[in-house]
């Protein structure tokens, strides 16, 4: 396909005429990606034993750099749309918020004793969540005390804090996070149309946001305040979404944002609750096109960089964390449900707060899956993450030429150069605007070989039937309850 005019594009009630893309699949909302994990066999306690050795090892490496993500499974309340791995704030028992300290501390100091991870250029800490600000004042202080004296180059070396505004307000928890040197806090607000938060299991209410943004100002915080705005919401108008985007530019200010389009993922509450109709579907594809192209073009209008493919900065560049996140660093994985991503192997912390401290009682790490996914896996990782950071220099791809999956990989990055989504420049390949509007589609475009089987079925049947799910005359208004409902093999959690 030719390249086609694009600015702007999706602006309007009716479809645009052509697409880049007639697989429509990815802009849509019910798709269960597997990114190359989901159907590994699991490990014997001794395989996994053997790869945790290789990091005593220093060599074997494909990166120089390295980042900490540390987990913090805890949450006052959950949303109806998250899929990160969370557990109920202990309200009987607070002190199992200082015992989870204790393991993370000792974990840390695990990693920290490798000699790979010791070779390694140390680039960040990323604190994340369930809501990490749930912790306690005195926690909080442990941890960071700890980091701060085993972590290399503490000083200087990105730092970022996730709350959430109710536990996150909290004046003295904003001063520690300070004092420690912490340059990013990120937290969700999602929308502020309080019927749509309501919807969506917020519980933190305008106010909370105002007093979290009130007390930042009191304690001159000087780092990025990082914002999540979130879009296509059940029942969402373009119009509320465009609401959403100017309240947060023109009176919150923040230095970045990310405007995350809503997933539906079939086995999570919000995708429960349209099946059974007590909350609206989404709008149609096209409203959602438009959502995201309208999102990039307000964002960059008013002085933000999209530096990666949903994130929007004052600043120039993409952090250390979506650096790492997309591929280009190792990722040491601490906490519960924590995933790392180190040498050529991946690594997955159990889920369950039991397990997590049971593994690290008897070997010092908590990781039950250590497995090597060869330069094949590593080539996929990035090239799914591609999208999203928007680049990758012809020179990175250089070591993987001999993969398997090095040569249909490039034929998927040709279709997109065809498509008019990426351009190809002398040193690198770059995916352009249209192509951040369609992301979701390249990325399922280099996923879909590793897609998971109700992933796969998924695929099938939108593309044979050239139907998409959500709201559309054309198909009706209950399309995603009725096709649900009538394939219950592929979502048996549904019914129960």
């Amino acid at each position: 396909m030719s390249k086609i005019d694009f600015t702007p594009y999706y602006y309007g009630p009716n479809p645009p005429q052509p697409t880049p893309f007639d697989r429509l699949y990815a802009i849509t909302h019910f798709i269960m990606p597997n990114f190359g994990t989901m159907d590994w066999d699991w490990q014997t306690r001794d395989q996994v034993n053997e790869n945790l050795l290789k990091l005593k090892e220093e060599g074997g490496h494909l990166n120089d750099d390295i980042m900490m993500y540390i987990h913090v499974p805890y949450c006052k309340s959950f949303c109806h749309y998250c899929n990160f791995n969370k557990n109920h704030y202990p309200r009987q028992s607070k002190d199992r918020l200082d015992l989870y300290v204790d393991y993370l501390i000792k974990e840390i100091d695990w990693y920290m004793a490798q000699p790979y991870v010791q070779a390694r250029n140390f680039t960040a800490i990323y604190i994340g969540g369930g809501t990490p600000s749930t912790l306690s004042h005195k926690g909080m202080e442990r941890l960071f005390t700890h980091l701060k004296k085993v972590v290399p180059n503490y000083d200087v070396i990105e730092k970022t804090f996730t709350g959430e505004p109710r536990s996150f307000k909290d004046i003295e928890k904003l001063k520690l996070v300070k004092d420690f040197g912490f340059d990013r806090v990120t937290f969700g607000i999602e929308t502020f149309d309080p019927v749509l938060r309501k919807q969506i299991g917020r519980v933190d209410s305008r106010e909370d946001i105002d007093e979290l943004f009130t007390n930042l100002e009191k304690i001159n915080y000087k780092g990025d305040r990082c914002v999540d705005l979130m879009y296509d919401l059940p029942g969402q108008t373009f119009d509320g979404f465009v609401e959403d985007l100017d309240t947060l530019v023109n009176q919150y200010k923040p230095e970045e944002a990310d405007l995350f389009g809503t997933v539906y993922l079939p086995y999570r509450p919000m995708h429960k609750l349209i099946i059974k109709e007590r909350l609206e579907q989404p709008g149609t594809m096209w409203q959602l096109l438009a959502m995201r192209e309208f999102g990039y073009d307000f964002m960059t209008k008013h002085g933000y960089h999209n530096t990666i493919a949903e994130t929007f900065s004052k600043r120039n560049h993409p952090s250390q964390y979506q650096t790492a996140h997309c591929g280009r660093q190792d990722i040491i994985g601490v906490g519960c449900a924590a995933r790392g991503n180190v040498k050529d192997m991946v690594s997955i912390n159990p889920d369950k707060i039991e397990d997590y401290i049971a593994n690290i009682d008897a070997y010092g790490v908590s990781s039950t899956t250590m497995q090597p996914i060869g330069l094949d896996g590593v080539l996929d990782r990035l090239m799914v993450m591609f999208p999203r950071f928007k680049e990758i220099d012809k020179s990175l791809l250089e070591p993987f030429k001999d993969c398997r999956r090095y040569a249909p990989a490039m034929n998927v990055l040709n279709a997109h150069i065809k498509a008019g989504c990426v351009e190809e420049e002398a040193d690198r390949y770059t995916v352009n605007k249209m192509g951040v509007v369609w992301h979701g589609n390249l990325q399922t475009d280099y996923m879909a070989h590793t897609l998971n089987t109700q992933g796969k079925m998924l695929l099938k049947c939108i593309s044979d039937k050239k139907k998409h799910f959500a709201r559309d005359t054309r198909f009706g208004t209950n399309f995603v309850t009725k096709f649900i409902l009538g394939n219950p093999e592929l979502f048996p959690l549904l019914m129960k």
